[in-house]
């Protein structure tokens, strides 16, 4: 995702409501965080707006963040507490209330949005489907599947939270919301993280590249993360691994998974509703 440019839309979005104040803060926000960077840095960070990438409406992106959210509450509503150490008790259920508290606030905004809220779908997390092919038929009797189950619908929520927001940056309560819900499922899908690194699997805090320890179906919640090339405005796309300094001792495979890991790519529409349907129908 565009820091720097994303913040510049949101420097001048509805100014009307917000005329000096708004537009100064982030506009300076934003010069300050340019001046701060290196000149072919800083060129690999203005990319094309994102709502030039991006497809679709406001709403579009509130009812698709809707439904990865139903997706965790129900999840963690099925963990079985005997199966969940003590010492880890406590984080689930907080995880629990917070995916609750953005359902509220989502339903809220497609309503006064002029949506209409679905049904909720059924669930299988043992990708199922209801049927007796499961891609993880022991997610809620092995602590290991499960932490890795909630891993992958954690990260699958922070990249269609950066799809949804470029697509609701006109409206300031909503960006102002989901920007704040974005940090919190980035601080979720971390936790998680070091709750399976303390278990003893080989994962950073952060999404690395295009994982493959997945199986092929929920993989594609991945697909794209491996991505080093980034559009520049008005030029071609540029290999970012070629822009940063080059460090005694560091190999080109870390500069190659470090150009990877300093962007958040957005799943698109289609893409996100086809891994909630791994879990969904």
């Amino acid at each position: 995702m565009n820091l720097l440019s994303f913040l510049e839309q949101l420097a001048t979005a509805d100014a009307a409501a917000h005329p000096t104040a708004r537009r100064g803060a982030l506009g300076q926000l934003a010069h300050t965080a340019a001046a701060a960077l290196p000149a072919a840095v800083l060129g690999a960070l203005l990319a094309q707006p994102a709502t030039a990438q991006i497809l679709g409406t406001g709403l579009d992106g509130l009812q698709l963040t809707l439904r990865v959210e139903w997706l965790q509450d129900e999840f963690y509503a099925r963990v079985p507490a005997s199966l969940v150490p003590a010492a880890m008790q406590a984080d689930f259920t907080l995880i629990r209330a917070q995916q609750r508290q953005h359902i509220a606030l989502l339903e809220s905004y497609i309503r006064t949005s002029g949506g209409v809220l679905a049904a909720r779908p059924s669930y299988d997390f043992t990708g199922g489907r209801g049927g007796t092919s499961q891609i993880f038929p022991d997610v809620f009797t092995n602590l290991d599947t499960l932490l890795l189950v909630a891993q992958v619908l954690e990260d699958l929520s922070v990249r269609t939270y950066a799809y949804a927001l470029p697509l609701v940056a006109s409206n300031n309560d909503q960006i102002d919301s989901l920007s704040r819900m974005f940090a919190v499922e980035g601080r979720h899908a971390a936790h998680l993280r070091q709750l399976r690194r303390q278990r003893g699997a080989t994962v950073k805090h952060w999404i690395s590249g295009a994982e493959t320890a997945l199986p092929t179906t929920t993989a594609n919640v991945y697909a794209g993360e491996d991505r080093v090339l980034q559009q520049v405005a008005g030029l071609a796309s540029r290999d970012v691994s070629t822009l940063l300094p080059t460090i005694g001792g560091i190999t080109a495979a870390e500069i190659r998974a470090a150009a990877t890991e300093a962007f958040d790519e957005p799943l698109t529409y289609d893409a996100a509703t086809a891994i909630i349907q791994v879990f969904a129908y």
